[in-house]
């Protein structure tokens, strides 16, 4: 049986789309990515990855409030899609996390509500225990907070990230968005 193979070389299966906190919450705008674009961003990514047939996973906070812990709309899990509680900072605070990642070899592709929080300690353990991982820039957001720290928080996260996991645009990684045009 012949496998589809990416741009970078690696079967679908590879690829395990990690949505971490994809839930209700109050989001402010950072350096040029809101809220509302990362929200699209994340559902173009996710409809990517479903189309494809990579893995993917949800990831939440036991944290939030009951109202704050639904799915952000567009973003619901499919029943097939594992959804995780993680009780620390990463994903990796989840035992089955752990064992899902530890299941195969994979590339995480990571996106999310909560850039200077899990999206950057989850990059930066998968680092640590040799996994591979692509952070969608304009597909994560920063936690809430105030406006000047979220920006600070969100650009020394990108830097000290940086060099440790490729950075990549949903363009770059799921294609540019097709306009209508109107005749």
């Amino acid at each position: 049986m012949s496998e589809m193979w990416t741009a970078r070389g690696r079967a679908p299966r590879d690829r395990l789309l990690v949505c971490l906190d994809l839930q209700q919450v109050s989001l402010g705008p950072r350096g040029g990515v809101g809220p509302d674009r990362c929200i699209v961003n994340c559902r173009r990514v996710l409809a990517h990855a479903r189309q494809a047939g990579w893995r993917i996973v949800h990831v939440h906070t036991r944290q939030a409030l009951p109202a704050a812990a639904r799915p952000i709309e567009g973003l619901e899990p499919l029943p097939s899609e594992p959804v995780l509680y993680r009780t620390g900072i990463s994903a990796f605070s989840s035992p089955d996390f752990r064992r899902m990642v530890a299941d195969g070899p994979c590339e995480l592709v990571i996106v999310g509500c909560s850039m200077t929080a899990s999206c950057f300690a989850t990059a930066l353990i998968a680092h640590d225990e040799d996994i591979s991982v692509t952070l969608v820039d304009d597909a994560v957001s920063a936690a809430p907070m105030d406006e000047g720290m979220r920006y600070a928080m969100d650009a020394m996260s990108r830097q000290i990230a940086g060099p440790l996991v490729e950075l990549t645009s949903t363009s770059a990684l799921v294609g540019p968005v097709k306009l209508l045009r109107v005749v």
